[in-house]
């Protein structure tokens, strides 16, 4: 268990083959990490908006998105875990019903994502889109060998169990608030249910943790990064992945009121309201360095929506993230719009369905960026 008793607040498709990390750097801080530019050729990640195949003309009647469809299977069981830490007692597995939706009841704060099944499967999809972005790996954090690894909101858990049969050597651990993990794990992962806003009990212990769309979910993101630096052992790394929640378009086919505007704006105030900021991605490497992390490198990657990129590998990742989207659109803002902004369910179906065919429409040409960030805690790793 990685937390104890404190007042704050909580957070917690198709697999492929995937890369750990990083081959050749040094762990230890003797050695700096690699510039984006650098980072960018060694994974073959795209830093640049990339280029449409062409330039449609948004009027002219043809409904034809280009995207792809979803086979509605799910990767794991949502009713298996594994924990050695908390019992499956009625605190943890008493699930909230809001707007047709299921939400986590243990913790110590609101997160904004169900954890029914089609939240399950929404999430398996970003952790194939993200290991698409990241052309396979898992981080690109410098470090070879991990010993010991905390994914922190592990969700679906898709992200430790790769990591754990990627490092058969290390001890992986992934916690979350909702018992929604599988019981089927390789021998070196485990899963808690925990909060990370509350005091963490692990000081020292970890080599590397991961955050991936922790966005919302944390109220003090300063104390937050210090308490995950206390978790680091000397050397040890830690990396984040969020995306932005503003939906752009570099072509000028977004005009003013459009409804990606209006949602940028309704998640941002929404969060707010809630003290759980979104808009937050630009920040990290900022707060990071604050709190004492060294060696702390920003990879800012443009994500489109929709299969319109001509470069193949960004059309298959636009597809990809058009699904994400689309699936996911009630999952991302439906608890802050009903219970932070007062809106009815028949307002938010309204707004989600504007929002579907926005997304579904290729010929919009947009995208939004994601933030990798990673940083060490000073001092010598030693694992190799």
């Amino acid at each position: 268990m990685i937390t104890g008793p404190r007042e704050g607040g909580g957070g917690g498709g198709e697999q492929q083959s995937v890369a750990a990390g990083p081959k050749e750097t040094s762990p230890t801080p003797a050695i700096s990490p690699a510039p984006p530019d650098e980072l960018a050729r060694e994974y073959g990640i795209n830093t640049e908006v990339p280029e449409p195949t062409d330039f449609p003309d948004l009027h002219d009647g043809d409904d034809d998105d280009g995207g792809i469809e979803s086979d509605g299977d799910s990767v794991f069981d949502e009713n298996s875990i594994n924990s050695e830490t908390t019992s499956l007692n009625s605190s943890v597995i008493k699930y909230r019903e809001e707007i047709g939706r299921r939400y986590h009841a243990y913790g110590t704060m609101e997160h904004w994502g169900p954890n029914d099944e089609h939240a399950q499967e929404q999430q398996d999809l970003s952790h194939h889109l993200w290991t698409l972005v990241l052309n396979g790996n898992l981080y690109l954090a410098p470090i070879r060998d991990p010993k010991s690894v905390l994914d922190l909101g592990t969700g679906t858990g898709i992200w430790a169990i790769d990591m754990a049969d990627a490092h058969p050597q290390a001890v992986v651990k992934g916690i979350d608030l909702s018992p929604i993990q599988p019981s089927w794990i390789p021998p070196n992962l485990k899963f808690e249910i925990d909060d990370y806003n509350l005091e963490w009990l692990d000081k020292g212990k970890y080599d590397l943790i991961h955050g991936r769309e922790l966005l919302g979910t944390v109220p003090n993101w300063v104390e937050f990064y210090r308490q995950v630096l206390s978790g680091l052992k000397p050397g040890g790394w830690f990396e984040q992945v969020d995306p932005t929640i503003f939906l752009v378009s570099n072509y000028g086919t977004l005009p003013p009121g459009h409804v990606f505007h209006q949602w940028s704006e309704l998640m941002d105030e929404g969060g707010r309201k809630a003290g759980l900021d979104f808009n937050t991605a630009h920040h990290i490497k900022r707060w990071l360095e604050e709190v004492g992390f060294v060696n702390v490198t920003e990879v800012k990657m443009p994500i489109p929506v929709g299969s319109w990129p001509k470069d193949p590998r960004q059309r298959e990742i636009g597809a990809f993230n058009q699904l994400r989207i689309e699936q996911g659109v009630l999952d991302f803002c439906g608890r802050r719009f009903t219970n932070n902004l007062g809106w009815s369910r028949v307002q938010l179906e309204v707004f989600c369905a504007a929002m579907r065919d926005a997304v579904r429409d290729s010929k919009l040409l947009a995208h939004h960026y994601a933030y990798f960030v990673y940083g060490q805690k000073p001092g010598n790793l030693g694992n190799e």
